[in-house]
């Protein structure tokens, strides 16, 4: 549990710019570590699968064991953050994720990958899932953290518009024939990648660090404030509950299964958008598409991160449905329309830029909406259960996605995602409405 009181005589109060570089190394850890273990794993997919005579079907697999593995371990390691030393811990995640790649490396068989994928997983869930968050929270408990989490986040999205190229160029060198038909002559790219997640991730792991005792994060004219400031802080200091209460909790399962729906439906929009849109424009324009997303998603990073601060867990995630709704509802116009329509581009860039919008709900959200909805207690635990839901939905969705696409059409598929992403983000809302209810009636009684 976090706590941060007034400041004491011979306590040190940290200023602004080192908290804000603990936020730097947080960003880069997402624009480097993380890329290399998440984001950039499927432009290897059609080089494995053609290398290795897979079908797509079972190497993409390795995205939904992935997944899972890592939402299930994310409340252990939540956990444990508040039990062991957190670099500790930060330098181990990185270890692992090296290793994967490592493993990646020397890997011929299906099982060979899979495990390396839920070893790189399970890896980036310590430095990232739950390792970014709670460097943030220890060092903005109150104002500033959801501005924080979001440039933090951000790193994915400058990450993404800087190693994606890297990662074709690396890949090309070793591959005959293009990125759809060719095959590697080398698995040297995994052992690169791995080098550099493991060298970076130490760098970091030298200076990022959570307060130390004596330290403190919130200044005296910080914690001073006329009335109305003093009462969001008597909100903001609300301690929370415990797993087991919140468990109890009826609105906890209604925003956990709409947390879960919404990954269903926003599956889609992540893994299956390049393969649709191959359908409808030319190979580089898609790509040209891709980069938008980029762009969109650093500029969604920063601003969700501000629409948490100052609107809260319930308006700030509306919003975020909104901008998927319209983010689907260009698929499905781009669906009716001819390959090389002009409207395709034109949508193509509408999809990018409300998907990049939003990008938020689901980066900064979890460690956000984990604290702001049921407080301080047990939050990495927390974390790890909001993450959960949601990493669920999004490992079921991709598939579900395909096998609508294949019985039916890509204007069905995209319709059905269409009414998850609205159910779901309905009952999320609607839950953490009633959820921020019940804290203002603790609060009003003095608990």
């Amino acid at each position: 549990m976090l706590h941060h009181p007034e400041p004491r005589s011979g306590e040190v109060v940290v200023s602004k710019k080192y908290k804000y570089l603990m936020v730097f190394l947080c960003m880069l850890t997402q624009a480097i570590p993380y890329e290399v273990a998440q984001t950039i794993q499927p432009l290897f997919v059609h080089p494995i699968v053609n290398t290795f005579h897979f079908t797509l079907a079972s190497y993409t697999l390795i995205f939904t064991f992935g997944a899972v593995a890592a939402s299930f371990t994310s409340p252990f390691i939540g956990k444990g953050l508040e039990k062991f030393n957190f670099k500790l811990m930060y330098i181990g995640g990185i270890v692992l994720s090296a290793l994967a790649y490592v493993l990646f490396g020397f890997s011929t068989r299906l099982p060979e990958f899979y495990a390396a994928g839920i070893l790189c997983m399970i890896g980036s869930t310590f430095y990232s899932g739950q390792g970014v968050p709670w460097v943030i929270n220890h060092w903005f408990p109150f104002e500033g953290r959801g501005a924080a989490l979001g440039i933090a986040f951000c790193g994915g999205s400058i990450g993404n518009i800087f190693m994606q190229p890297v990662t074709q160029a690396l890949l090309s060198r070793y591959m005959t024939g293009n990125a759809k038909t060719g095959h590697l002559i080398s698995m040297a790219p995994f052992f690169y990648f791995a080098g550099l997640l493991l060298v970076v991730g130490l760098i970091i792991a030298c200076f990022i660090r959570t307060p130390k005792k004596g330290e403190t994060v919130v200044s005296a004219a910080e914690i001073k404030a006329s009335k109305a400031s003093a009462a969001k802080k008597k909100a903001s200091e609300f301690q929370g509950w415990t797993s087991k209460e919140v468990f109890r909790m009826k609105e906890f399962w209604i925003f956990s299964i709409g947390f879960l729906i919404i990954g269903l439906g926003l599956a889609s929009l992540n893994e299956d958008y390049a393969a649709f849109l191959d359908t409808k424009l030319a190979l580089t324009k898609v790509g040209l598409i891709g980069s938008m997303f980029g762009v969109g998603g650093l500029i969604g990073n920063i601003t969700g991160g501000m629409l948490f601060d100052k609107f809260g867990t319930a308006k700030s995630m509306a919003y975020a449905g909104v901008m998927y709704v319209l983010a689907i509802l260009m698929m499905i116009i781009i669906s009716f329309l001819p390959f090389g329509n002009r409207m395709n581009m034109i949508a193509g860039f509408g999809y990018a830029i409300f998907t990049g919008l939003a990008v938020f709900s689901y980066m900064s959200g979890p460690a956000f909406m984990a604290k702001d909805l049921f407080g301080a207690k047990e939050q990495g635990v927390m974390l790890g259960y909001v993450g959960l839901a949601y990493a669920i939905g999004f490992a079921v969705g991709a598939p579900l996605f395909g096998m609508i696409r294949d019985n039916t059409s890509f204007t069905v598929a995209w319709s059905v995602m269409l009414v998850f992403v609205v159910i779901g983000f309905l009952l999320l809302v609607s839950a953490a409405v009633r959820i921020k209810h019940r804290q203002k009636v603790l609060i009003n009684n003095g608990h």
